[in-house]
């Protein structure tokens, strides 16, 4: 795939894109990307034949704000931020694969966590996008959190996302509005007040290019003396038509259509700690292991070589598979390591060993 690079030029993010085998620029979509400038994307330029660089924003990459420590309204903002950006994308036909989801090279600018991706407009993308589940996982998982109660209430939302046969932009956006209600709040109108005093044709009087007076009066949106029609106090400019975008034998967005058919079985897979003999049930959808207790499901006690996080099996569609969570001490499947933050689906009867703590798995 396309080799990146997350850099700062003058005070904005500047993400370079070198062009690797057979990937080559799109006029077409890089055309339609300088031409609209959508908000939430950031804008191509070519460099070279097989060199592009991104601008239009300021931020961090989303990877640093996360490992920094957020807390829950903060995690919300940003999945919501990011979902009214991929919703547009959704509007006007993007093509997912070319889309970076990659916490490493999403912009997030604090406090209001507004969020920039960026698409790269290219044949023969040689990207394998892992899709929106999988950057909402990643998201999660790298993020240290403010307080465990801000881990239970994000805990329990993927556990939602994944237990989803079908992955709904809508669905999402409602469930974090019963998450962080504060989100969605209208703003505040106290703002757009005036003293009784104040007649209505003082405040729709024209825009001057000076600034605001000493009245207190900064309300932004006024018209000319000679409109006929007041203008609503609460009203907000239309957002600008985008056109789609075109593409030829491509999917579009196969993630937000695709449908998975959930595990309807009353039974669950189960592993077993060979040292201890214990059992447990993986009975949710996101099954988390390690030995930090308040953090996971399967707690590995008196054994320091396992990490604290060390790995995570992932049930849907009626199978399971195991990620190793960048552990220190690898995690294995019959013997083989597994390569960190890539899953392997599990069948009934395989090992799995975390460092030197050897389980069982069995599919029932």
């Amino acid at each position: 795939m396309a080799k990146l690079k997350f850099t700062e030029k003058n005070g904005e993010v500047c993400i370079i894109c070198k062009f690797v085998g057979s990937e080559m620029l799109n006029d077409a979509e890089y055309q339609y990307f300088i031409d609209n400038r959508i908000k939430g994307w950031l804008v191509p330029d070519a460099l070279s034949d097989d060199k592009l660089v991104f601008t239009g924003a300021r931020g961090l990459p989303l990877i640093n704000i996360l490992k920094n420590g957020i807390d829950k309204s903060q995690y919300f903002r940003i999945i919501l931020n990011l979902l009214n950006i991929l919703e547009i994308a959704d509007k006007c036909g993007f093509n997912m694969q070319n889309i970076v989801l990659d916490p490493n090279y999403i912009t997030a600018e604090p406090p209001k966590m507004e969020i920039h991706l960026f698409y790269l407009p290219l044949w023969y993308n040689e990207s394998t996008n892992d899709g929106i589940i999988n950057c909402l996982r990643k998201i999660s998982s790298y993020a240290n959190y403010s307080s465990q109660y801000d881990y239970d209430r994000i805990d329990s939302f993927m556990n939602f996302v994944m237990s989803k046969p079908k992955f709904s932009i809508y669905g999402t956006k409602e469930r974090i509005r019963t998450e962080a209600p504060e989100l969605f709040a209208l703003p505040d109108r106290s703002e757009f007040s005036r003293p009784a005093s104040q007649s209505a044709s003082s405040v729709l009087k024209p825009q001057t290019s000076h600034p605001a007076n000493n009245t207190g009066d900064t309300h932004p949106f006024v018209v000319p003396k000679a409109a006929k029609k007041a203008v609503p106090l609460f009203s907000r400019p239309e957002p600008k038509s985008i056109p789609p975008l075109a593409f030829e034998k491509k999917p579009v967005l196969p993630e937000l259509i695709k449908k998975e058919i959930p595990h309807t079985s009353q039974t669950f897979p189960t592993l077993t700690r060979r040292s201890t003999g214990v059992s447990v049930n993986i009975d949710r959808p996101v099954f988390r292991i390690g030995k930090e207790r308040d953090r996971v499901d399967f707690c590995i006690t008196e054994n320091r070589t396992v990490s604290r996080h060390h790995a995570t099996i992932y049930c849907r569609d009626g199978s399971c598979f195991i990620e190793d969570n960048n552990s220190t001490n690898k995690t294995y499947i019959n013997g083989t390591p597994i390569i960190p933050e890539r899953e392997i689906k599990l069948k009934d009867g395989d090992v799995i060993k975390l460092s030197n703590e050897e389980f069982d798995f069995t599919d029932r």
